[in-house]
């Protein structure tokens, strides 16, 4: 019997144990990130909470998410499943303490503990995802995850805005609701049997276990046979490895879009409340769920597409747009209410759409023995961006006004548009083989020119 890669298989059970517990990580995540803004927004008053530390509270969990640094090479060390499986038990213990705190400082503290277990989350999960899936699959569904991510980002928004009437409680019922998806995730992931990652197990030299698992999940006719999957190195990962020219240049490409594009999608949506009191834009409440909605709307629309596009296009056309749309806004600050409420709508559904590549894009840059250390670099370099956008966005608006937000906004977009147009790589299977194609077609026509180059065989000469 001929065996194939395990990379080659169909979907199975496996995979589905697997997408269902990273999912349940996304939507969780993203609605502990999304909490902040409306509950802060109802903390201030109780609290005494000053621009400043309205900013620091609400970059606190992003700040953790530097721990993707040291996440990362754990993870290529001890492997993947240890801290899949356990870190949403951390995440929700953090979630519920954040109740009985009316000290900033220790809520500070906290706010960053579950920042560095969502670092944990964006970067195992990630690579457990890609490593498991079958190529054919693994970008498709990698991409999935944005829309649940978005989910629980969307369906905070909802839950602070809903959840009222509990006077100066109120915010503390508000920020720790994302302790219940957080115990669902735990509980599924603690119930549920989810395997190590075959391609880590092979990459450290642990063929014979990989191969157990392949065969145990998938069948015996099934090996590891990609090259990806093979063994690279026995020794330990150093984050030295990350410095190798083309590694590097990858780390730096893969952490400027990561940070330019979510500066703004974190800036503008943990604080959409306070942005929307400032701009004019009509229904407060009406315009906040609009936003979040077309949010939705622009994730699943990313989904569909981005198969079908290049992924250095989809990145450079996606900045483009949306820096235009808020230029359009900044400029023309007369518009009607109904006008700046399409173009902000413009804006949210673009940049949510760029967001899919968020997942698949930097996985695609790194070979299996790197891609934890890889990905916890460019998830690190990425939080400067994130965390920044939330830290001055209320300063901004509260010292210079919501168009000098906007424009700062602006500013990160276009650089993440210019670096990407220059140095970042093509990562799509698709479009690399066509590629390749390509230039193989060229390379035959120049061969066939120079053999033939000093001959002329018409008819006439014959």
């Amino acid at each position: 019997m001929d065996e194939k890669s395990y990379k080659e298989a169909a979907l199975s059970s496996v995979h589905k144990r697997i997408f269902l517990c990273v999912v349940l990580g996304q939507i969780a995540c993203g609605y502990a990130l999304g909490i902040a803004g409306t509950a802060l927004t109802k903390a201030t008053g109780p609290l005494n909470l000053s621009s400043l530390w309205v900013g620091l509270l609400g970059a606190g969990t992003l700040i953790g998410l530097f721990g993707s640094l040291i996440v990362g090479n754990i993870a290529d060390k001890i492997g993947r499943r240890p801290l899949f499986v356990s870190h949403m038990i951390l995440f929700s213990i953090l979630s519920l303490t954040q109740f009985f705190v009316s000290n900033v400082i220790i809520l500070f503290i906290l706010r960053v503990g579950i920042g560095i277990s969502i670092a944990i989350d964006y970067t195992i999960g990630n690579a457990i995802l890609s490593e498991w899936f079958p190529t054919k699959y693994g970008s498709r569904f990698q991409s999935y995850m944005i829309i649940f991510w978005m989910s629980g980002f969307v369906a905070s928004y909802l839950a602070g805005t809903f959840i009222t009437g509990l006077g100066d409680n109120t915010w503390r019922w508000i920020i720790i609701s994302s302790a219940i998806p957080g115990l669902i995730a735990a509980i599924s992931r603690l119930v549920i049997r989810i395997p190590e990652s075959p391609s880590w197990l092979a990459s450290v030299g642990r063929k014979e276990e990989a191969l157990h698992l392949i065969h145990q999940e998938l069948g015996e006719e099934y090996t590891i046979t990609d090259e990806s999957d093979k063994v690279e190195s026995d020794e330990p990962v150093s984050w030295s490895e990350l410095l190798q020219p083309g590694v590097f240049r990858n780390v730096v490409v893969g952490g400027i879009f990561y940070a330019c594009q979510v500066f703004p999608f974190f800036g503008i949506g943990i604080f959409l409340p306070l942005l929307i009191e400032n701009m004019n834009i009509g229904n407060q409440a009406v315009s906040g769920i609009l936003y979040n909605g077309f949010q939705i709307v622009g994730a699943c629309l990313g989904v569909l597409i981005f198969n079908y596009i290049s992924r250095k296009f989809f990145i450079v056309s996606t900045f483009y747009v949306s820096a235009a749309a808020l230029a359009v806004m900044i400029i023309w600050r007369s518009a009607p209410a109904s006008i700046t409420m399409v173009i902000f709508s413009i804006f949210a559904v673009v940049l949510s759409a760029a967001v899919i590549l968020e997942n698949p894009y930097p996985s695609e840059l790194f070979s299996t023995r790197l891609r934890g250390t890889g990905l916890g670099a460019v998830i690190a370099i990425s939080r400067v961006g994130a965390a920044l956008g939330t830290f001055l966005l209320p300063i901004i608006t509260s010292n210079f006004g919501v168009y000098a937000t906007l424009f700062v906004c602006l500013i990160f977009l276009v650089v993440g548009g210019v670096v990407c147009q220059i140095w970042a790589p093509e990562t799509s299977p698709k479009f690399i083989k066509a590629k390749d194609a390509k230039v193989k077609n060229v390379k035959t026509k120049n061969t066939k020119a120079v053999l033939t180059s000093g001959f002329d065989i018409s008819d006439e000469k014959i």
